[in-house]
């Protein structure tokens, strides 16, 4: 399962300079945030978005997403970025002080032949990241994302210790991820520590279905449908808390992961996690998981 581990993409916050950083922005004709190069923007292909390539949920929301003509910088500031990977930028509306984003910079524009929109209005499931707008100004194109606080990968590099509550309230969001888009005919394109977020409520979601890719019902199996990726990170979870007395369906659930169905597996969360839980987790990887981030990524 080593082939399924995800690289770090965040490495530990870094407060900005917001006067030198929209200064930055304005005497410049990107519309990226400085320090964000062409080889460190996450891109998408017209390969991995097919036209015509997914169907709106059953009765679930189809709203279109608004397409906007302008800078974004012009509508959001920067509140903070990665001090390697500035791909996302955490920013918060000039006016609408309260409202606060999560700003994916592409390297080109789409078109909509590219079925982009049509992937990302069809696709409605709470597991997923909400793409909010898109911005399209000069050659480049800016997604704005609903905001995360922390990474399944700031947990493990945190001092948090995990009980088979949190373990549970983190895995089904996913699972139940995993089942709706193969439904849709689709799977994920990767799956780590870094693409599980949670917000700052507490809920789970996850990064990167704007890369789901088509898929064949003979070709759907653990691997292609990212359910032994899961089981890697269930096993890191796991980890965390040694001293801890798992109960057994818990133990064996990274190999049933990679042997029975995803309908079985749901089967053992019945028991709704408590969202306080996953939030107070989220509090405390917040405060506790930057002084550890480097040597547990050595480690991976």
């Amino acid at each position: 399962m080593k082939g399924n581990q995800v690289k770090p993409g965040r490495p530990p916050t870094m407060w900005l300079d917001e006067s030198a950083f929209c200064h930055e922005q304005l005497s410049s004709k990107s519309t990226a945030s400085p320090g964000i190069q062409p080889s460190t923007i996450q891109t998408m292909t017209t390969a991995a978005i097919a036209p015509g390539s997914t169907k709106p949920r059953p009765g679930g929301p189809n709203a279109s997403i608004p397409q906007l003509n302008q800078n974004p910088w012009d509508i959001f500031e920067p509140a903070a970025g990665s001090s390697q990977d500035r791909s996302l930028i955490f920013a918060r509306h000039k006016t609408k002080r309260g409202m606060l984003v999560h700003i994916q910079r592409l390297e080109q524009q789409f078109s909509p032949t590219t079925g982009f929109q049509e992937l990302m209005e069809g696709i409605s499931h709470p597991s997923f990241l909400n793409l909010l707008e898109v911005y399209h100004h000069d050659a480049s194109c800016t997604l704005i994302w609903e905001p995360t606080e922390v990474s399944v990968g700031h947990i493990l590099a945190s001092s948090c210790s995990i009980t088979t509550d949190e373990l549970g309230g983190i895995v089904k969001p996913v699972l139940e991820g995993i089942q709706y888009l193969r439904g849709l005919g689709r799977a994920l394109a990767t799956l780590g520590p870094e693409t599980i977020l949670l917000t700052q409520s507490g809920d789970v979601k996850i990064m990167g279905v704007e890369n789901s890719c088509k898929i064949n019902e003979s070709e759907m199996n653990p691997a292609t449908m990212k359910l032994c990726a899961l089981a890697d990170v269930v096993t890191k979870l796991m980890l965390k808390n040694r001293t801890y007395e798992w109960e057994t369906e818990i133990q064996n659930l990274p190999c049933q992961l990679e042997s029975i169905s995803v309908e079985e597996i749901l089967h053992m969360f019945t028991r709704g996690s408590c969202e306080g839980e996953l939030k107070f987790l989220v509090s405390v990887a917040n405060k506790t998981a930057y002084h550890g981030i480097k040597s547990y990524y050595a480690r991976c």
